[in-house]
């Protein structure tokens, strides 16, 4: 019986892989979030999105929406990619309209990225909270992966 549930456990170990594709992590850090809470997981995400900010300003430049975008693909599906690789972000705010707006980051390589999309500051306060966002990785034109929100067109 023990053996059985050794070769088990290699089995699954041996099954684990570490996940490919594009995936996004959002983040909303709001006002009201900034008093203290009996949730100490609550408090500690919120503390370390206001790692930095000491006086009240500092603090209101720092409510927004935050977003990690993780891209990991195998190395036999970019042995033949080469040239920049870049993650574009491109996003609808409440009070802009219908204007799309977009901010790019070029990646690591095209095997990896690892990119950080912060809405905050005076843009958050003025255009409001973002309504819909698609995030798309691209290799010399070509999109290799994307993800979008539910209320993307």
């Amino acid at each position: 019986m023990k053996y059985l549930l050794a070769a088990f456990c290699l089995l699954i170990v041996s099954c684990a892989k570490t996940p490919q594709g594009l995936t996004v992590s959002t983040y909303h850090l709001r006002e009201s979030m900034f008093q203290e809470n009996d949730d100490q997981m609550v408090r500690g995400e919120v503390q370390r999105y206001l790692h930095g900010a000491v006086t009240v300003e500092e603090r209101s430049q720092k409510i927004g929406q935050y977003y990690h975008v993780t891209w990991k693909q195998s190395d036999q599906l970019t042995a033949g990619l080469a040239g920049k690789t870049e993650v574009v972000f491109e996003y609808l705010q409440a009070a802009s309209g219908s204007k799309v707006k977009c901010i790019v980051q070029r990646a690591q390589s095209p095997a990896h990225a690892d990119a950080y999309f912060t809405i905050a500051g005076k843009d958050y306060a003025k255009n409001g909270r973002v309504l819909a966002w698609r995030v798309s990785v691209h290799n010399n034109g070509e999109t290799l992966g994307s993800k979008q929100s539910y209320l993307w067109r």
